[in-house]
């Protein structure tokens, strides 16, 4: 129990992610809470009222991947929020949905909600972001500061470019249903699937994508092996032809590859060579796996492993398109905590 003598919090923010929590405090418990966040790249402030909540969102673009200096204060329950010292929302907040100050135990919870929560929201919790130079509640904050010293995967790179960054240690795992409208693809009678994965690889091996059925049965999967130099693809638990890669495929720069499923033949693009192989025996069966439920998509590896690519995980940063549309990785099902959904380091090395 401390006394609260501001509610005034204040920090740097760097992302590229649209949609996500920064910044989230309650006081005897979820009756009485406070949320910043951002909602299609803008800022947005939630806070409960006599009948559900309040929402607000306002200010300049924050997901360009600048830095920006962001406040929050709260004057006589009036709410101020400014963006580079310049005010972009102010509201009332009723004392009796919002007494944050006096005694009491404030919770704070940076980029989410905490365990357990049965707070709803119409938002996706997780940001993939970086601060620094953060003030809470004018608070000593001893405890975060020595977790980020002490977590790699909590440092901020020095400059970020789009993407999702692997780092080599785990994957993320997918519903197909909610990357692929099942229902459209039914009504279409030239059934065809379209995958595209641009890679920056750190190490050319690892588990790129993989699909499973609700038995755990692998439908195909694309994987780098650095030994053979090439991709692997793997259909219906059979080995089709590998194709080799670029040969500066690890030279830091995004490299796009083609994956289409059409007409019952397999055609796998990488530049200017691919390969194209006949899968009519097995081509109703994985357009029968993808309208199953329980069907999975991993990105980056394998659960537990697996066998493709000498059990190994991708390493290094990758955009993937199904069906022509980008998959976010904030979505997944299941995700390692080494993955960063929408940013990765502008120098790989």
């Amino acid at each position: 129990v401390f006394k609260i003598y501001s509610f005034e919090s204040q920090f740097e923010l760097r992302t590229l992610d649209s949609e996500g929590i920064l910044f989230f405090g309650d006081k005897e418990g979820e009756s009485n809470w406070f949320l910043l966040a951002l909602r299609k790249c803008y800022l947005e402030i939630q806070f409960p009222n006599d009948h559900s909540q309040t929402a607000i969102t306002g200010g300049p673009v924050i997901s360009d991947g600048g830095w920006k200096q962001i406040s929050i204060a709260n004057l006589n329950s009036t709410i101020i929020v400014t963006v580079i010292k310049e005010e972009v929302i102010k509201t009332h907040q009723p004392v009796e949905n919002g007494d944050v100050m006096g005694s009491g135990v404030l919770r704070i919870g940076i980029g989410g909600l905490f365990p357990n929560s049965s707070l709803k929201l119409t938002l996706n919790p997780p940001l993939d972001g970086c601060l620094r130079n953060w003030d809470w509640v004018r608070q000593d904050t001893p405890v975060l500061n020595r977790f980020i010293e002490s977590s790699e995967s909590q440092r901020c790179w020095k400059s970020v470019v789009p993407g999702s960054y692997f780092s080599g240690h785990g994957a993320a795992q997918f519903e197909s249903h909610l990357l692929i409208d099942n229902s459209s693809m039914e009504e279409t009678e030239n059934w065809s699937l379209t995958m595209e994965l641009s890679l920056r690889p750190v190490a050319a091996n690892g588990v790129l994508l993989a699909v499973l059925d609700f038995r755990n049965n692998y439908s195909f999967s694309i994987a780098l092996d650095d030994t053979q130099q090439a991709f692997i693809l793997t259909f219906a638990g059979k080995d089709l032809r590998s194709l080799r890669f670029p040969p500066d495929l690890c030279s830091g720069e995004f490299q796009a590859q083609q994956l289409i499923l059409a007409n019952k033949q397999l055609v796998f693009k990488s530049l200017d060579d691919e390969i194209i192989s006949n899968v009519a025996d097995d081509f109703e069966a994985l357009q029968a796996v993808w309208d199953q439920p329980g069907t999975t998509v991993y990105l980056g590896g394998l659960p537990d492993g697996g066998p493709a690519a000498g059990n190994s995980y991708y390493h290094g940063c990758m955009r993937v398109k199904i069906q022509g549309n980008h998959v976010d990785v904030d979505t997944a099902k299941n995700k390692h905590s080494g993955i960063q959904s929408h940013s990765c380091p502008a120098d790989l090395q």
